[in-house]
């Protein structure tokens, strides 16, 4: 038995017999602060204890009954054989205590009270079976016994015998028409069920019972607004809380106002434990209206991301002794990266601002403003990754984990990340290997629909973790439904309302925080004025170099690219002179070898436009464009473009010098200028004739457009035709008659003497 005197819980919270719930949870309370947990352990376990008690009806009235043991007569003897098994129940002796009431219903098979607390002891050693068989022992001798058929309702409900059980729960009420249990019992077994309807209804009918008291009808609509919550009748649940916000006004009453406003988060916590988090918050939301004192009964973020400058002195107090504890801001690792990031990202901003200010070659605009925006990228980057490393070094915190009474809490550098318990539904845990080693284990925490890995080395350590987050969330909830978290411990480290500011993504941030966005914008604009103010030194630097690659190369296509795509006053007009002495050499071969007294001699004036423009055009390109008759598809070993090509080629070389002029078939490359002349080629037939209309375009030549002909049947019609061509124009070569396409035969008698 026990050797401390149990004491009797209305003397220990100093409140009369008759008191009600609200009264006995008012004097809790103010007992509490005055003896906390911290500083008076002993104290407040007592004070705990009453207040389970009597906050529990089945338990008071078992109290109240055997606290007639002080009366005379023969009751007295048996509450005081009641009390003395409970008290061996309380002590651990579980035999003892069993033996005493079975020997006491042996002498009095009518001791009621004594066969429902043995058949109640039996219930909570998970014995379902000897409960159910004192519960009908009982109501064999006592049929209209309605606290037998209740207890007899929840062993049947142990035992999964939903029926049966719904059926002793209603003859309990028949049986006690003014008792509130059975009908909430009852509203339980039909919501298990499936019957929410049906439960819903009890529920109702519950709230007119003879002689209800009006805090047992608040607790009933309660009660049925978590029920329907729970069952996702959220409009209807909406309604009901206006209504009771209706009927409970702010001039009512303030202490029956917290009273609902406790019973609202002792539904709150039935459904987090259901995982219905949205109608528990909806619930523990409008209880603040009710009883806005409470520290604890708010609605709960699922995550919420804490500014430390937003939180209280007390909380940063706290949170700097977890670090101290927990080594956080010891931690290489929380200072190594950010400072490696941050080198890397400025190097990487330097080297690209190097290249745009001092690249050699000269850009177009569209390339300019490519390179603004990388430079304001790369700026912009680099400087929030520097302000993330000043942050960090600036930390009192670092980055580390840890527990709260009501929240798993991640720290790093300057914000807070915290969990709530309430909403923690799942955890699991991996082993992870390497080569069949063992090397760390990751916890996989599941708050609603977000997820949260902690990575623990050591099986133990990480099963022993997990433990003691479950358990932190089944004692969070058994106190929110108990109306008793405001007085666990620790809960003012990190106050909840301060979670409830929390924005639509869970934000709370300082009063005087600054947003990051001007300083990337204003860095990004540095970046940019940056590459503006080097476009003109770059222009000039790459004019520099093109003049001196021009110089040095020494080559006629070099130096009118450069005067081409870089005119640049400074060296242009040197350029300029250069290139009309190489095009005076050309002249001068011409001239040589374009013999007054030959056949091509008429051909003088044509080359000799043709130099002319290439010192004013500054481009050496000839594009020869063959366009065959409509619906003839040629293959690419017989496209006359390359043939002609060829063939000028080597005409204007034979007159001027290999690389003065530059023949193509009109496919430059981007970088060169539009051709000097296009000599286009139409070819058609006409009456058995094959027909050459030839024209030319881009310069003013003294020579006309021709027209062609030839026998379509002879095969080298072609290499007739060009001939003509050159015999027309009386341009060199004309008297050679090479074919316009060398063939192995003709290589071959080429090669003959």
């Amino acid at each position: 038995m026990n050797s401390e005197a149990r004491q009797n819980p209305y003397e220990v919270l100093g409140v009369d017999k008759d008191a009600d719930a609200r009264a006995i949870k008012k004097a809790y309370f103010e007992r509490v602060r005055q003896n906390p947990p911290e500083t008076h352990p002993e104290e407040f376990r007592r004070l705990r204890e009453a207040y389970e008690l009597l906050s529990d009806p089945e338990a008071r009235q078992a109290f109240d009954a055997s606290a007639a043991q002080q009366a005379d007569g023969p009751e007295a003897a048996k509450n005081a054989a009641l009390q003395e098994a409970i008290n061996l129940f309380e002590a651990g002796d579980k035999v003892g205590g069993r033996r005493l009431l079975t020997e006491l219903l042996n002498e009095q098979p009518d001791f009621h009270d004594a066969r429902i607390l043995l058949g109640r002891h039996f219930l909570y050693e998970g014995d379902a079976k000897e409960a159910l068989a004192e519960f009908d022992a009982l109501l064999a001798r006592a049929p209209d016994h309605w606290q037998g058929h209740l207890q007899r309702g929840w062993a049947l409900l142990r035992l999964q015998q939903m029926k049966e059980a719904a059926d002793a729960f209603w003859r309990a009420g028949k049986h006690g028409p003014s008792e509130v249990s059975p009908r909430v019992a009852l509203a339980d077994c039909l919501e298990a069920m499936g019957q929410v309807a049906d439960a819903l209804k009890v529920l109702e009918q519950a709230q007119s019972l003879p002689g209800i008291s009006r805090m047992d009808v608040l607790a009933l609509k309660v009660r049925r607004i978590a029920t329907m919550l729970e069952f996702g009748q959220d409009a209807d649940a909406a309604k009901a809380l206006e209504q009771l916000d209706a009927e409970l006004p702010e001039s009512t009453d303030p202490e029956l106002r917290r009273w609902t406003g406790g019973q609202l988060s002792s539904s709150a916590a039935h459904l987090f434990a259901q995982q219905n988090s949205k109608g528990a918050n909806q619930l523990l939301a409008f209880g603040r209206r009710f009883n806005p004192e409470s520290v604890t009964d708010v609605a709960y973020p699922t995550r919420a991301i804490l500014d430390v400058d937003a939180l209280p002195a007390a909380t940063r107090e706290w949170l700097h002794e977890e670090a101290e504890r927990l080594h956080g801001w010891r931690t290489v690792r929380h200072w190594m990266m950010p400072a490696l990031y941050t080198l890397g990202l400025a190097a990487a901003t330097a080297l690209l601002l190097s290249f745009i200010c001092f690249g050699g070659n000269a850009r177009e605009v569209a390339v300019w403003i490519v390179c603004a925006v990388f430079a304001a990228v790369f700026c912009g980057v680099t400087w929030a990754q520097a302000r993330r490393l000043l942050r960090v070094m600036a930390s009192p915190f670092g980055r580390f984990d840890t527990i709260h009474p009501l929240h798993f809490i991640q720290v790093a550098t300057d914000r807070v990340t915290v969990w709530p318990f309430v909403h923690l539904q799942n955890l699991h845990l991996v082993d992870h290997q390497d080569n069949g080693n063992y090397q760390d284990t990751t916890l996989e925490l599941r708050f609603n629909d977000q997820r949260v890995a902690l990575r623990v080395r050591g099986k133990e350590q990480a099963e022993a973790l997990a433990q003691e987050l479950m358990g932190r969330r089944r004692r969070v909830l058994e106190l929110m439904g108990q109306g008793m978290l405001d007085a666990e411990s620790g809960v003012e480290h990190l106050p909840a309302a301060l979670l409830a500011r929390a924005d639509k993504k869970g934000r709370v941030r300082a009063e005087n925080a600054r947003s990051p966005w001007p300083g990337v914008f204003a860095a990004a604009g540095v970046g940019v004025l940056l590459v503006g103010g080097a476009v003109w030194p770059q222009q000039q630097s790459a004019a520099v170099r093109a003049w001196t690659r021009a110089a040095s190369q020494g080559d006629l296509d070099s130096m009118l690219e450069s005067l081409r795509e870089q005119p640049d006053p400074r060296f242009a007009p040197q350029l300029q002179a250069r290139v009309d002495a190489e095009l005076g050499k050309a002249r001068a071969r011409m001239e040589a070898r374009l013999d007054p007294g030959s056949a091509a001699a008429p051909s003088r004036e044509f080359f000799t436009s043709l130099l002319d423009g290439v010192s004013r055009a500054h481009t050496r390109r000839i594009a020869v464009i063959w366009e065959a008759r409509e619906g003839t598809v040629m293959p690419p070993r017989e496209d006359f473009s390359e043939l002609l090509m060829n063939a000028w080629q080597r005409t204007v070389d034979e007159a001027l010098g290999q690389n003065v002029l530059s023949v193509n078939v009109g496919r430059g490359s981007p970088r060169e200028a539009r051709p000097l002349l296009i000599l286009r080629v139409r070819d058609g037939i006409r009456g058995g004739q094959r027909v050459w209309s030839v024209s030319h375009e881009g310069l003013d030549l003294p020579v006309p457009p021709l027209e062609l002909v030839a026998d379509a049947a002879d095969p080298r019609a072609p290499e007739v035709l060009f001939h003509a061509w050159m015999d027309r124009w009386h341009l060199p070569g004309a008297g050679s008659r090479r074919p316009l396409l060398f063939t192995a035969s003709t290589l071959v008698q080429g090669a003959r003497p």
